[in-house]
């Protein structure tokens, strides 16, 4: 039971403040750094615009990026300067005592540039950063600070739970306070003046069971299609949740202490690793990261264009050379 309103932003919007670049979603209120450095950045962060985008207007390409529910999409964004905002939604009629979740869906569509048409993203890991909070329903926001808000952690790359060009999980658990009354947060920033742009839907407050998690909802029965007299095929491939999945593939001809240098890291970080490009590929995953070893020795002509033909949306990160085991573990851990 998601007890947040116009969740999906799809039950009206309006200019608040009546500021015509400021089109946020009912129910919903933005904040913004403007005319000054937050920490952490170089230079000054101004006022970003903010738009409720309709599906109608997307680009076909682009609608299975953005839009996860419904016909409207939340997009907040600044060219070529740092950015800093927050969204926050009042909630009434919680159970004090209770434990709850809230998640914000969060895309960081961060953009250096663009080289053969396609978006290059920036290789510094704090370039882009979000976090959820929770606090009393009177809490003002603390302009880029921590105040009185109870905050999660920094979601990042570094983290390993943080990815540019996807939608990413942000949020905290909590307790309910005696009044069941909370204000619930995210925020987002990018320190430098890129392409910032950040889109954002299917936000959740959800109460947990005893173990933690959302209480079970039973599947809705599935009729199954007419008989065709053949052997019905099998959708495989759908995860039982969706996650971040990163994969080092590997050349099958790969010293033995260049292999574990590289399995070090994945035990370290908790990702995948393997010889085949067709696993790094597979699976109905929001996001699919493929981080390739030496791709000159794979034999297939891996590459991103490779991927993109056989596997759309995977991001093919290759790692040309190592001189050694304890340079290619420095070269992987950069890019957690």
């Amino acid at each position: 039971m998601n007890l947040l309103k116009n969740a999906n932003f799809d039950e009206g919007h309006h200019h608040q403040d009546n500021i015509p670049e400021i089109v946020v979603p009912n129910d919903w209120q933005l904040y913004w750094v403007d005319n000054r450095v937050f920490k952490g950045a170089e230079t000054k962060a101004y006022r970003p615009e903010s738009v409720v985008w309709n599906i109608i207007n997307a680009p076909p390409h682009e609608k299975p990026l953005f839009f996860l529910s419904g016909n409207y999409c939340w997009k907040v964004f600044k060219a070529s300067a740092p950015v800093y905002y927050a969204a926050t939604q009042s909630v009434t009629g919680l159970t004090p005592g209770a434990k709850y979740r809230f998640n914000a869906k969060v895309f960081p569509d961060i953009v250096t540039g663009y080289k053969d048409g396609k978006k290059v993203r920036p290789d510094e890991i704090w370039s882009a950063e979000a976090r959820s909070g929770w606090s009393a329903p009177d809490t003002p926001w603390p302009q880029a600070e921590d105040g009185d808000v109870n905050w999660s952690q920094w979601f990042n790359k570094y983290s390993n739970n943080f990815v540019f060009g996807a939608y990413n999980d942000v949020w905290i658990e909590f307790v309910a306070p005696p009044s069941g009354e909370v204000r619930v947060w995210v925020e987002c920033k990018a320190k430098w003046g890129f392409e910032n742009n950040w889109f954002m839907d299917s936000f959740s407050l959800e109460p947990l069971g005893p173990g933690g998690e959302p209480p079970v909802t039973p599947p809705p029965p599935v009729t199954p299609p007419p008989s065709t007299g053949l052997v019905s095929s099998v959708v495989r491939g759908a995860p039982r949740m969706q996650y971040s999945r990163t994969y080092i593939l590997l050349p099958t001809t790969l010293a033995p202490e260049m292999a574990a240098a590289a399995l070090k890291v994945a035990q370290e970080y908790g990702c995948s690793i393997g010889y085949s490009p067709d696993d790094g590929g597979v699976g109905d995953l929001d996001m699919r990261r493929v981080i390739c070893v030496s791709p000159d020795k794979i034999g297939t002509g891996i590459s991103q264009a490779w991927y993109d033909q056989y596997y759309p949306d995977v991001l093919f990160v290759p790692i040309a050379f190592a001189s050694s085991p304890a340079d290619l573990e420095r070269q992987l851990k950069t890019l957690f």
